[in-house]
């Protein structure tokens, strides 16, 4: 069994392959996704196999079509890390009323997005087992 995955939701691949550099030696498994479809999916099987996870969201070019998608997050109870790009600040509050756990604005590198997913796996832990 994987102790811990992170889902990654991106068109373009960036944060997963940083994820995965950055937990190559955990016992976390990154996992990418293209499409929210995708993304559910990946949340509904890491669900039904026990495992606990996280979700990072890159909002960039499709915030519409991933704000239902926090909802959905939230409702499961799954930490959610937004990433935002360039002009998404005045969405922040919205996105943390949709569920949003943790929101990384611009400029953001991949130690912010490894840490907030540390924070948030080691909130969870416990409750995995």
């Amino acid at each position: 069994m994987v102790a811990s995955q992170i889902i990654v939701l991106e068109k373009r691949p960036r944060w997963a392959p940083e994820l995965h550099r950055q937990f190559r030696d955990a016992h976390v498994v990154v996992r990418a996704c293209r499409d929210t479809a995708s993304l559910r999916e990946r949340v509904s099987a890491a669900r039904t196999s026990g495992s606990n996870c996280i979700a990072v969201m890159n909002l960039a070019g499709w915030p519409g079509e991933c704000l239902p998608m926090i909802l959905w997050l939230s409702r499961l109870e799954i930490s959610t890390v937004i990433v935002g790009y360039g002009g998404i600040e005045v969405l922040e509050p919205s996105l943390r009323e949709l569920g949003a756990t943790t929101v990384l604005l611009p400029p953001v590198n991949g130690p912010d997005i490894g840490n907030a997913c540390r924070r948030l796996l080691g909130q969870h832990s416990i409750e995995s087992r």
